[in-house]
């Protein structure tokens, strides 16, 4: 792939456009695109489209190094010769001299080749500065040299995948190289599913599968509380949103056998007792009630999810001693403790992890 595909496809790999990355570079508009065409008349001088190359490569995080060798490779740099002067050749004996003396005549070619050489070294040193001065307009980033290796299998197959926004291809991913960092967004994406969405350490290679749901009614209603919570707290993560599991049935109540009265001998049916209201807190463990929409999950001491998904507004559930609660908008879900008092684990939008 030649250097303007493969800065064309990065950059619309990320999402930015032409005048996104020309106001973050401070490169003009036209000179980015005619990168992108491999249009050298629309470029500047070679050394200065050969700065914007780097430049415009290291804003889409790639490596510049390939990159320069194909421009290079398609406009090389022009080669300079200086010409040397043809020695005279020495008159014939017996003819007439000129009027100019020879030493005068060198002397004056020798002072035209060396004020042409001045100039040219001149001229090499203020474009090498004015380049320099182009490259460090806009400050740039080291990447980090240390990478780790991403391995991603979805069902279905060929869901999009997003690193902090940046597009790394449709699943399978196979040993994608990323920048190694303590924390990055995972974004998994297909049609008519629900999305997946993660907060994931890249401090060593993963090796991730994503089971992506079919798309209901309550999923389209966390996602757009989801996008709610990213645009009024863009530097909180918002709450993962996997694959929902049913809750587990309730288990039915054996009715009490008939009690047969000692005086008459003729059987009587004892009703079973009124079962307990939802509502009624627990002596022992604890009980979330959700007043809004709020995508919820539990998980015990081992790490085992024991509830996942979006609760009924107004429902509530019990859960033992010991668990982590994980919830994507805190002010809509209220936990009591032991039949203790009601409180709300945070505020409305707020992604909150607890443990009872």
């Amino acid at each position: 792939m030649s250097f303007g595909n493969e800065l064309k496809a990065a950059r619309e790999g990320l999402g930015l456009s032409i005048q996104d990355v020309a106001q973050s570079t401070k490169i003009r508009s036209d000179y980015l695109k005619a990168l992108e065409a491999e249009d050298f008349a629309a470029l500047p001088e070679r050394p200065f489209a050969r700065s914007y190359l780097q430049n415009f490569a290291r804003e889409l995080r790639l490596d510049s190094a390939p990159l320069l060798r194909d421009f290079d490779r398609q406009l090389p740099q022009p080669k300079v010769q200086t010409q040397r002067p043809e020695p005279r050749s020495r008159p014939a004996a017996g003819s007439r001299r000129s009027g100019v003396p020879g030493g005068v005549i060198g002397g004056i070619l020798g002072g035209l080749l060396l004020l042409g050489l001045v100039g040219y070294v001149g001229y090499t040193a203020y474009q090498s500065r004015t380049v320099r001065s182009a490259a460090q307009t806009t400050p740039v980033t080291l990447p980090n040299t240390r990478q780790v290796r991403l391995n991603l299998v979805s069902s279905p197959g060929g869901a999009r995948v997003y690193v902090d926004n940046r597009y790394l291809g449709l699943t399978p991913v196979k040993n994608f190289p990323l920048d190694a960092r303590p924390k990055a967004a995972l974004r998994v994406e297909y049609s008519g599913r629900q999305s997946y969405r993660e907060s994931i350490a890249l401090t060593a290679n993963r090796n991730l599968t994503v089971t992506l749901l079919p798309e209901t009614a309550a999923s389209r209603a966390a996602e757009k509380l989801a996008a709610q919570h990213a645009a009024a707290n863009p530097a909180t993560p918002a709450p993962t949103k996997p694959a929902v599991k049913p809750a587990p049935p309730k288990p039915a109540t054996s009715p009490k056998p008939a009690a047969t009265s000692p005086t008459s001998g003729v059987a009587t049916t004892t009703s079973a007792p009124a079962t307990q209201p939802a509502t009624t807190a627990p002596t022992t463990g604890i009980r979330l009630s959700f007043s809004g929409a709020s995508w919820t999950r539990v998980t015990d001491q081992s790490g085992r999810v024991l509830y996942e998904g979006t609760p009924a507004t107004g429902s509530s559930r019990a859960f033992p001693s010991g668990v982590t609660v994980r919830t994507g908008s805190a002010g809509r879900v209220s936990v009591s403790v032991a039949g203790g008092p009601v409180s709300t684990l945070g505020s409305v939008g707020q992604v909150v992890t607890r443990k009872f």
